[in-house]
C-alpha cells in the first residue's frame, strides 16, 4: 500500500483573525519550537465524516474543516498571535454543543468557542461566522507569569469543563493555568506544580551545570527540564493527569486535582533489556517523545525511546485508582528505526510511525492488538507519487507539467516562476494567469517566437532550457511543501492522514484481505483467507492481459469470463497440484471465508470509501453522499489502487465460481448461495467492469483517446446508472434498506478525478467541439451522450471535476453550457442561469468557433437560454437573461422587449412589461404586445395593474386597443370599459372617460332591462369624470347630439329610480312619468323630488303623496327647500281636504302666512269656514299694517255670503269686527 493525496490542497487563502493581548515585543525569533499538528472529529454520528485540521506554525495557527459528504462554506481561518509563539500541544474539543480551541504560547493561554454545526446548518463550517467577539472575552484568555519562557504545553478540560493548561518550564516544573468552564465568569487562575523541594532542584542543578535553558528550550541531561509533555483524562479519579518526559529520564505523571507528581518511571529500566549501556547521552534524549492517546475510553501512553544502536516504542495503559494509586501497564514494545521522528499515532489495531529521512518522508505501520499484548511486523508506505521528479521530456510536455498536474499546488508555481519571471503573482489557483505570465515573458526577453495562435511555440534549445529551469524549480518547492508536520487517524474512514504544509496525504489498506488486518477476525480465523487468494492468484495469474482483454472488449460479462476459466482450470486439474491445495482450503472454513468475502465487497465499493465503514455489521451513515474533496480523496485512492482492485474482483469472482463448481461438498445454508448469486456476484461483476475499464484508461497515452473510448466509458456509466442495476449494487448486510443510491451516483466524479490522475497534462480527451492549445479537450461527445439519455447528474458531476483540468477557454466554457443545461432539466433554475452567464462570458470573444454546435449566433445566445427558462417555466431567469442581453451586448429589438414584456407578464411583473412594452418601435409587434399584455391581466383578473401606468409614446395604441377590446365584447363585460375609464381618469382625460362610460351606458339601453345596475353604474362614473372636467368642457357629443352635465345627471337619476322601483320585475326600459309615478307609489319621495326636478316635473304631487301619508317633518323639509311655493300649500290641502282628513295647525298657519287669500279661498270651498275666518282675519290685519287698501272684495263677500246662509253668527260677526278694524286702522293712517 502506498499514500495518495487529495487533488485539493489546503486552503491558501483562510482569512485572518489576529489576536493580540501582549503589547510588548518579545525576542520570539529566538525562541525555536517546532510546528505542530493535529486533528478533531466530532462525536455526533451524523458529522463523523467531517473533521478539523490544525497546523501551528510560529505565530500562526492554521485551521481548516473538510468533510467527505458536503462542501463546507468558509471552512478555514487563520488565528495570528501578535508576540507570541504557540507551543506545541494545541487541542479542539467539543463541550456543551461548542467547539472550544485551546491554545498556549510563550506568553498567554488561549480558549476560542465557536458554535457545534450541528446548531446550524450542516453545509457551514464552524468557522463561517468567527471573529474577534470569540476571542475577546476575558474570560478566555489569560497571560501567565513564568520565570522563564516555556517550550512546551498540554491541555485538557476538566471534569468541570474547565480549561487545563500546563506549561513546561525551565526549572521542571509545570506551570498550570486553569479558565473557568466556556460562557461562564471567573477569574484564571495559576499554579505551579513540582516534583520536589527547592533546594533539591537548586543542587541537582549545580551539580549537572543546569543553567539557562537556551532557544530551544531544552535541558542538559540529568536536568528536569522536560523533553516532552501531554496530557490525559483518568475517569476513575475525573482527574487531568499531565504526563512528562524528563532528561533525567523519568517519567512522570501529575495530578491536576492535587497540584503534584502521583507516579515517577525510570525510562533507563525499560531500556536495560535492549542495550548493556543503559545510559543515554543528551543528544539520544534530545529525541525522546512522549504522547497520550485515548482509544475509545482507555488512554494508552506512547514513549519513543533511543540509545545508541537502540531505538524503541514502548506502548503503557495507566491504571489510576480513586486514591491516585497509579500503576503504568507495559502492554508492548517493539523496535523502531534510526530516523528522525516526527509524529506517531495508535488506535485499537495498527500502530503508525512517520519519519523524515533526507528531507523526505517515510511512513511505516503495524497490526497490534493491545488487549492481546501483541504485534506484527513493520510494513512499509510507499510515498506514491508524493514527490515529484524531473525526467527526459520535451518543452511542450514541460509545460503541461507545470500548468496541468493536480499534484502541484499553485503556491510552488507562483514562487517558482517569481523567480525566472519576477513578478508572477495572480489572484490564488489562476494557474492560466500564471502561464500568461510565463508566455509574456517567453516572448519578452526573446526566449521563444510564438507561432500561429495563443500557446504555440517554436522549439528551441533556449526555451527547453528556461522551461526545465522552471520545472526544477516547481520540483523543489513542490517536494519541500510535502515536509510532514505531524500523524493523525481519522476514525470515521479508518485512514492514516499526514499533515504536509501543502496538503493531507492518506494512507488505506488497498487489499485488506490479503496484506492487511481485518478486525472482524483474529489473526488466525483470517491465515486460511490470505491462503485462498493466494492460490487463486497462482492459479489464474497468467490470464490477467487476457481477461481484462476480454472485459474491455465488452462482449462478455465478467462472471462468464470467469466461468471459462474455470473450465480451463478444472481441464488440467489432474496435473495441477496447486487446484487441490485450493479445493482443501477453501472448504476448511466456508463461513469464515464468505464472512470475508463480504468484507472484501464492502473495501472495493467507493460508496464506503472513504466516508463509510467498509464491515458488514455497522451501516454506513448516507454513503451516497460525497462532496468534491470527498471525491478527489476516493478517486486519488482508488487511482492508486485500481490495478489491484481489478485483481481482487478477479479473485473474487474466481472464488465465488469454484464455489458453485464445489457446490455438492459445501456445507453452506441455502440462504448465502442466494446471497452470493443474488447479490456478490453482480455487484463484483460490475465494479470488475469499472476497475478494468480505469485500468484500460489510465494505461492510455494522452494521444490515444477518441470517441469510441468515450462511448465505452458513456456505456458503462449508462449501466451503472440503470434504474434496475440499483439492486444488484446493494448488499442488505451492508447497507440499509432505504438507501437507493450506490455506485451509479458517485462513479462520474471517480472516473473524472482518476483521469485527471492518469493524465494530468491533457485533460480528459479531445473533442470536434475544441481543445488542443494546452490540453484540456472537451469531451463534449461525453456529455452528448449523457445528455441524450437524461443522466443529468453524471453530466453535472463530469463537468464539475473535468473544468478543475487545464483547458481552453472555449472548451471549458462549452462544458459549463453543458452543465447549465443539465442544471435546468433537473429544476435548478438558479444554477442554471448562473452557469449560462458564466458560459456566455467564456463564448463571448470566440462565439464563432462553437455556432456550428449550439446552433445560433451570439446576439441569440440570450434569448434563445430564455426561451429554454420559460419553457420550463422560470420565468425569473428568462427575465435575468433578456436583461443580461441588454447589459452586455447593448444591442436592442423589437423581439427581445417582445418577450420581456412576456415573460413579465408570465411572472406577474406588470409595472415591468409596460416599460418594456413602450420600448418597441416595430408598431405590429407593439401592437400585438400590448394585446397580449391587456388579455393576460384581464384573465387573470387583475385589470387595475395597468391603470394607473404610462405608457409613453404607446398611449394611443394602448386606449386604441382597449376601446376595440371593449367595443368586440358585450356591453355586459365590465373589464375593458372599467380598465379604459380607470387609465383615462389616471391621465386626467376625464371628458374621454365620461364619453367611454356613457357610450357603454347607451350599449346597455339595448340590453334587457335587467342590466340596469350596469347602465346605471356607467352612467354615474361618467357623470362623475365629466364633473372633474373644465366647466367649459363639461359636455359631450354622443351620435352628433349635444348631452350637457345636467342631462347626463338627469339620465342617471331616471336609472337609477327605476332600479328602486324595479323589485326585479322591469320588463321594459323606463320612462320618465311612469317611473315618477312609480317612485310616489312606492314611497321613494326623496328620488321623485329629485326626478322632479331634473325633468321639470310637477312638485305638488309629491308634496301631496306626503301629507297623505302624513310624513309632516318630511313635508316640511319639502316646502322650506322650495321657498314656501303657495302651490304647494295649495296641493297639499286641496287633497287632505279632498279627502275629508283634518289638516294640521302648522300647515294652516304657513299657509296662512305665505298665501292668505288663497288659503281663504281653498278653506271656502270646502267648507272649512272656521278656518276660512282665520285666513281672512290674518289678510286684514297684515293689510292694515301694510297700509293696503285694497282687499280681494270678491272672495271677502263670497265668505261674507255663505257665512250669512249658513247662519253661523259667530263667525260672521268675528269677520265683521275684523274689517271693522281694517277700516278704522286704515281712516286713522289717512288722517
Amino acid at each position: 500500500m502506498s499514500l495518495f493525496s487529495s487533488i485539493e490542497a489546503i486552503r491558501p487563502d483562510a482569512p485572518v483573525v489576529e489576536i493580540s493581548k501582549i503589547s510588548t515585543l518579545n525576542t520570539i525569533s529566538e525562541i525555536k519550537v517546532n510546528q505542530s499538528s493535529g486533528c478533531f472529529t466530532y462525536a455526533e454520528p451524523a458529522l463523523e465524516n467531517r473533521f478539523i485540521i490544525w497546523r501551528a506554525m510560529g505565530t500562526d495557527l492554521y485551521l481548516e474543516e473538510r468533510s467527505f459528504e458536503v462542501n463546507l462554506k468558509s471552512a478555514s481561518v487563520c488565528f495570528r498571535f501578535k508576540n507570541e509563539i504557540i507551543l506545541p500541544g494545541t487541542l479542539i474539543v467539543e463541550s456543551d454543543c461548542n467547539v472550544l480551541v485551546l491554545v498556549a504560547t510563550t506568553s498567554c493561554v488561549h480558549r476560542v468557542g465557536l458554535m457545534s454545526p450541528n446548531e446550524f446548518d450542516l453545509g457551514c463550517s464552524v468557522f463561517a461566522s468567527v471573529g474577534d467577539q470569540f476571542v475577546n472575552h476575558p474570560c478566555n484568555w489569560y497571560v501567565y507569569n513564568a520565570s522563564g519562557t516555556p517550550h512546551l504545553a498540554a491541555c485538557m478540560l476538566n471534569a468541570e469543563k474547565e480549561a487545563v493548561f500546563g506549561l513546561a518550564d525551565e526549572d521542571g516544573s509545570i506551570l498550570l493555568v486553569t479558565l473557568c468552564p466556556y460562557g461562564a465568569d471567573g477569574a484564571p487562575a495559576q499554579d505551579v506544580l513540582r516534583h520536589g523541594s527547592r533546594l533539591r532542584r537548586i543542587l541537582v542543578g549545580l551539580l549537572h551545570g543546569v543553567g539557562s535553558a537556551g532557544g530551544e528550550g531544552g535541558g542538559q541531561l540529568g536536568s528536569s527540564s522536560m523533553v516532552d509533555l501531554s496530557a490525559l483524562y483518568s475517569n476513575e479519579t475525573s482527574d487531568v493527569v499531565f504526563c512528562s518526559l524528563s532528561y533525567d529520564c523519568q517519567l512522570r505523571l501529575w495530578s491536576c486535582s492535587r497540584k503534584s507528581v502521583i507516579h515517577t518511571l525510570d525510562m533507563r529500566l525499560c531500556l536495560r533489556q535492549f542495550s548493556q549501556d543503559d545510559q543515554p547521552d543528551w543528544q539520544c534524549v534530545c529525541k525522546w517523545r512522549l504522547k497520550c492517546t485515548a482509544i475509545e475510553r482507555t488512554w494508552v501512553v506512547v514513549l519513543y525511546l533511543c540509545i545508541k544502536g537502540v531505538d524503541r516504542f514502548f506502548v503503557f495503559i495507566p491504571s489510576i485508582t480513586t486514591h491516585h494509586q497509579v500503576q503504568l501497564v507495559r502492554c508492548i514494545d517493539f523496535p523502531a528505526f534510526d530516523l528522525e521522528v516526527v509524529d506517531f499515532c495508535v488506535n485499537d489495531f495498527r500502530f503508525a510511525a512517520l519519519y523524515l529521512q533526507k528531507q523526505r518522508l517515510v511512513l511505516k505501520w503495524k497490526e497490534i492488538c493491545l488487549q492481546e499484548y501483541e504485534h506484527g511486523p513493520w510494513v512499509d508506505c510507499g510515498d506514491g507519487d508524493v514527490y515529484l521528479s524531473g525526467g527526459a521530456v520535451s518543452a511542450s510536455q514541460l509545460m503541461g507539467k507545470i500548468f496541468h498536474n493536480p499534484l502541484l499546488a499553485y503556491q510552488s508555481v507562483e514562487r517558482a516562476l517569481r523567480i525566472s519571471c519576477g513578478d508572477a503573482y495572480t489572484q490564488p489557483g489562476d494557474f492560466a494567469s500564471l502561464r500568461s505570465k510565463l508566455f509574456d515573458y517567453l516572448e519578452d526577453n526573446g526566449v521563444a517566437v510564438r507561432v500561429g495562435g495563443a500557446g504555440k511555440w517554436k522549439q528551441s534549445a533556449t526555451l527547453d532550457s528556461t522551461l526545465r529551469t522552471v520545472w526544477n524549480s516547481c520540483i523543489q518547492y513542490h517536494n519541500a511543501a510535502m515536509r510532514p508536520i505531524g500523524l493523525v487517524y481519522l476514525r470515521s474512514c479508518r485512514m492514516l492522514a499526514v499533515i504536509t504544509t501543502d496538503r493531507l496525504l492518506f494512507q488505506r489498506d488497498t487489499a485488506p484481505l490479503v496484506l492487511g488486518f481485518v478486525p472482524q477476525f483474529t489473526y488466525d480465523d483470517h491465515r486460511p483467507v490470505a491462503d485462498c487468494f493466494s492460490l487463486i492468484h497462482r492459479i489464474i495469474g497468467a490470464g490477467e492481459e487476457q481477461f481484462f482483454s476480454g472485459i474491455e472488449a465488452a462482449k462478455t460479462t465478467p462472471w462468464q469470463l470467469i466461468n471459462d476459466e474455470l473450465s480451463r482450470v478444472v481441464q488440467d486439474a489432474n496435473a495441477n497440484s496447486l487446484w487441490q491445495s485450493f479445493h482443501r482450503a477453501m472448504l476448511q472454513d466456508e463461513v469464515v471465508l464468505f464472512q470475508a468475502l463480504q468484507v472484501l465487497a464492502g473495501h472495493l465499493d467507493p460508496t464506503v470509501s472513504p466516508n463509510g465503514l467498509s464491515t458488514p455489521f455497522k451501516q454506513p451513515a448516507s454513503s451516497f453522499k460525497m462532496s468534491p474533496y470527498g471525491a478527489s480523496v476516493t478517486a486519488a485512492y482508488f487511482a492508486s489502487t485500481v490495478g489491484e482492485s481489478a485483481l481482487l474482483c478477479r479473485a473474487a469472482l474466481f472464488l465465488m465460481a469454484s464455489w458453485c463448481y464445489f457446490r455438492p461438498e459445501s456445507k453452506l445454508p441455502s440462504s448465502t448461495w442466494t446471497t452470493m448469486h443474488s447479490e456478490l456476484v453482480p455487484k463484483l461483476s460490475l465494479l470488475c467492469q469499472c476497475y478494468v475499464l480505469l485500468k484500460h484508461i489510465g494505461s492510455m497515452t494522452i494521444g490515444e483517446h477518441c470517441r469510441s473510448d468515450w462511448l465505452l466509458v458513456a456505456d458503462l456509466l449508462r449501466k451503472l446508472t440503470a434504474p434496475n442495476r440499483v439492486a444488484n449494487l446493494k448488499i442488505k448486510t451492508c447497507t440499509s434498506e432505504g438507501d437507493s443510491h450506490h455506485f451509479g451516483k458517485l462513479v462520474v466524479d471517480l472516473y473524472v478525478h482518476l483521469l485527471k490522475m492518469f493524465w494530468p497534462t491533457g485533460g480528459i480527451g479531445s473533442s470536434s467541439g475544441g481543445g488542443g492549445g494546452g490540453g484540456g479537450g472537451g469531451c463534449l461527445q461525453l456529455l452528448d451522450f449523457l445528455l441524450e439519455n437524461r443522466m443529468y447528474n453524471d453530466v453535472r458531476r463530469m463537468v464539475e471535476r473535468v473544468n478543475r483540468m487545464p483547458s481552453t477557454a472555449v472548451v471549458k466554457a462549452l462544458r459549463i453550457y453543458y452543465d447549465a443545461m443539465a442544471c435546468l432539466r433537473l429544476k435548478e433554475p438558479q444554477q442554471a442561469y448562473e452557469k449560462f452567464l458564466t458560459a456566455f462570458i467564456g463564448l463571448v470573444d470566440n462565439f464563432n468557433s462553437v455556432q456550428g454546435r449550439l446552433g445560433f449566433d451570439k446576439e441569440s445566445f440570450f434569448m434563445r437560454t430564455a426561451a429554454l427558462f420559460d419553457k420550463a417555466g422560470f420565468s425569473e431567469q428568462a427575465i435575468q437573461l433578456c436583461l443580461d442581453h441588454l447589459r452586455l451586448l447593448e444591442t436592442e429589438s423589437s423581439d427581445l422587449w417582445h418577450m420581456l414584456c412576456r415573460l413579465y407578464c408570465s411572472s406577474g411583473q406588470y409595472a415591468e412589461a409596460v416599460q418594456a412594452v413602450v420600448k418597441i418601435q416595430h408598431q405590429p409587434t407593439l401592437e400585438d404586445s400590448l394585446t397580449n399584455l391587456v388579455r393576460r391581466v384581464v384573465d387573470r383578473g387583475l385589470g387595475s395593474e395597468l391603470c394607473n401606468c404610462n405608457f409613453g409614446q404607446a398611449e394611443q395604441t394602448f386606449v386604441r386597443i382597449l376601446e376595440k377590446m371593449a367595443r368586440e365584447n358585450k356591453p355586459t363585460d365590465d373589464t375593458y370599459y372599467d380598465m379604459l375609464f380607470a387609465h383615462l381618469n389616471f391621465k386626467m382625460k376625464y371628458r374621454t372617460a365620461a364619453h367611454c362610460m356613457y357610450e357603454k351606458a347607451k350599449r346597455l339601453e339595448a340590453e334587457p332591462a335587467s342590466t340596469l345596475n350596469s347602465q346605471s353604474s356607467a352612467l354615474y362614473l361618467a357623470t362623475t369624470a365629466l364633473n372633474f372636467a373644465r366647466p367649459q368642457f363639461r359636455y359631450l357629443y354622443f351620435n352628433q347630439q349635444l348631452i350637457t352635465l345636467e342631462q347626463l345627471r338627469a339620465e342617471a337619476l331616471l336609472v337609477e329610480s327605476a332600479l328602486r322601483v324595479d323589485n326585479g320585475k322591469l320588463q321594459r326600459r323606463p320612462t320618465v312619468d311612469y317611473t315618477f309615478e312609480q317612485l310616489l307609489r312606492k314611497g321613494h319621495m326623496e328620488l321623485a323630488e329629485n326626478l322632479c326636478k331634473a325633468y321639470q316635473l310637477p312638485m305638488e304631487k309629491v308634496a301631496s303623496v306626503l301629507a297623505l301619508n302624513a310624513a309632516w317633518d318630511r313635508l316640511k323639509q319639502l316646502i322650506d327647500r322650495h321657498a314656501h311655493k303657495p302651490e304647494l300649500y295649495q296641493a297639499v290641502c286641496a287633497s287632505l281636504l279632498n279627502r275629508r282628513r283634518s289638516i294640521p295647525a302648522w300647515l294652516v298657519d304657513q299657509y296662512k302666512e305665505t298665501e292668505p287669500v288663497g288659503a281663504m279661498v281653498l278653506f271656502l270651498e270646502h267648507g272649512e269656514l272656521e278656518a276660512a275666518v282665520q285666513c281672512a282675519s290674518k289678510l286684514l290685519r297684515d293689510r292694515a299694517q301694510e297700509q293696503q287698501p285694497l282687499l280681494p272684495v270678491l272672495e271677502l263677500d263670497n265668505l261674507y255670503v255663505v257665512l250669512e246662509e249658513t247662519g253661523n253668527l259667530n263667525l260672521l260677526e268675528t269677520l265683521i269686527a275684523e274689517l271693522q278694524r281694517y277700516s278704522d286702522t286704515v281712516l286713522s293712517q289717512r288722517q
